[in-house]
Formats: C-alpha cells, sequence, structure tokens
C-alpha cells in the first residue's frame, strides 16, 4: 500500500513532506513524496530561501512514476501546500489519472491557504484549490479559517456553524467527511469530524504557543490511518491523538519545530484520542 503525497519540502524543521513522509512510514505505509517546493526553513521563521517548483517539473516526475506502471497501486492521494495556482491542475490530472484504474481512490485534500485570518499562499492558489481540487476530494482537513474561504464565508467558532460550514462543503463537494483541526476555546483546542450524519470531537488542553507543520502532520496520520483501517472515524482517532502527543512533546522540548524523533518514537505506542459527540 503506498500513498502519494504532493506538498512542501524544507531542510530545517519538519513541515510538508518533510513530517508526512516519516509519519505515514511510522503507520507502516510507503509514501512517494512529490515535492511542490524546495525552502531551507518554514517561511514563519520570517526568512527563508528555496525555489517553487513549477508546474512542468512535477508533471514530468509523475510521468515517470506513469512509464513504471505505479499509479494504478496507490491506495491514497494526499495534497497539501501547493506554491503556484497551476500545480492544482497537475495534481488534478494525477487524481483523475490514478483513478482510471481505480475509481475508488482516495483523495486527502489539505487545503493550505492561510490561518487566523490571514493568506500565506499566491494568489489565485486558494481559488484553484476551491475549483480543481476540492470537487475531487473526498476527505478535506481545513482549519477554521481554510473552511470560511472553501465555504465562502467567515466561519464562527461556535459549534453549530462549524458544523453547518463543514456540512455545506460535504454536500456541495460531495465529500465523505470534513476534519476541522485547531479549533481553539478557553484552555482547549480541539478536532471536529464532520460526517453528514453525526459529528466526532477531541480536545486536548491548550498550549500557549505556536509549532510549525501540525496541520501537515494531522493530515498525513489521517490519510495513512485511514487506508490501513478504512474507518474515517478511527482514522480520525489516531491523527488527533498523534497530533496532541506530538505538540506535547515539541512543548516539552521547548522547540518551534516538532520533535520529530521523540515524536517517531512515542508513535510506536500511541493510543487513539478519545473521541466525544460534536456539541
Amino acid at each position: 500500500m503506498a500513498i502519494l503525497s504532493i506538498q512542501s519540502r524544507v531542510s530545517y524543521g519538519y513541515v510538508g513532506n518533510s513530517i508526512a513522509v516519516p509519519a505515514i512510514q511510522s503507520a507502516g505505509l510507503e509514501v512517494w513524496p512529490l515535492d511542490t517546493v524546495s525552502f531551507s526553513n518554514h517561511p514563519g521563521h520570517g526568512r527563508f530561501t528555496g525555489e517553487t517548483r513549477p508546474a512542468a517539473e512535477l508533471e514530468a516526475q509523475i510521468e515517470g512514476l506513469a512509464a513504471l506502471g505505479v499509479l494504478d497501486g496507490l491506495s491514497a492521494v494526499l495534497s497539501g501546500y501547493l506554491g503556484r495556482p497551476e500545480t492544482a491542475s497537475v495534481v488534478a490530472a494525477t487524481i483523475d489519472r490514478a483513478r482510471a484504474g481505480n475509481p475508488a481512490l482516495p483523495y486527502v485534500l489539505d487545503p493550505v491557504i492561510g490561518d487566523n485570518g490571514r493568506h500565506f499562499v499566491r494568489d489565485g492558489v486558494a481559488e484553484a484549490i476551491g475549483a480543481e481540487l476540492l470537487p475531487r476530494a473526498d476527505i478535506v482537513t481545513p482549519n477554521l479559517y481554510e473552511l470560511g474561504v472553501l465555504s465562502g464565508a467567515d466561519v464562527p467558532g461556535e459549534p453549530a456553524a462549524i458544523k453547518a460550514a463543514a456540512r455545506k462543503l460535504l454536500r456541495r463537494s460531495r465529500l465523505a467527511a470534513v476534519a476541522v483541526t485547531g479549533i481553539e476555546r478557553p484552555g482547549t483546542v480541539s478536532n471536529l469530524l464532520v460526517l453528514e450524519e453525526a459529528s466526532h470531537e477531541a480536545t486536548a488542553p491548550r498550549l500557549d504557543r505556536s509549532f510549525n507543520g501540525t496541520g501537515d502532520l494531522f493530515a498525513a496520520l489521517l490519510t495513512a490511518w485511514y487506508v490501513r483501517t478504512g474507518d474515517i472515524r478511527s482514522a480520525f482517532a489516531r491523527a488527533a491523538g498523534g497530533l496532541e502527543m506530538a505538540t506535547r512533546i515539541t512543548a516539552q522540548a521547548d522547540r518551534m519545530e516538532l520533535d520529530l524523533p521523540a515524536i517517531l518514537r512515542s508513535l510506536k505506542a500511541l493510543p487513539p484520542a478519545t473521541l466525544q459527540p460534536g456539541h
């Protein structure tokens, strides 16, 4: 079983494929990374160097995989940070090509657009995600801000408003699930899985600091365990448990970048998060 992971790569720290690859491998699965950008570090540090890869380079790499005849063997596709609007067309074409041999191939879309009220992607990327990738997705993992962008209106933090916006996406785009991440409340942070007829919430103590790569880690674990189990609720519980553990370990190490070696050791014995019915 193999997952094609299309997202960013950094040399220092663990975001994009730098965290997705080891996280997926920790679940016992093979992963093929396709890097949309190659940066020295996460831009959240205030400065970085590197390049965004042209769409033609990504297309050529996909052609190489197709020439090997391996695209038919994929178990899932995961996409994250795109870098350029035209990269969305490459992702969309890859999904269509892989589904020609496996129509049931799941596609998990991590719609990396922004957070806390601001975009941090190039102009046109959000629109490309909405137009080309959302209609092909089975599972979407937005934060609250990205949920608002995709649903077309700002989403307040109240549970009813979040579930209404998520179900709007479910019905409009024929999704199986929306997993909303990083919902902050006094003293807690939670992730909410919204299905057509139910919702499930995993809540953890809120740590008064920020981390790089948490959304990427969550999406990778969710994809891996969905492939392993075929059950979105179980995969969500595994991903939420892994995210809570990863942030706690990283906070104890007083790091901004995820403490990957310690995280990987703990993932081997990680129990799923306890889920409560959505409020």
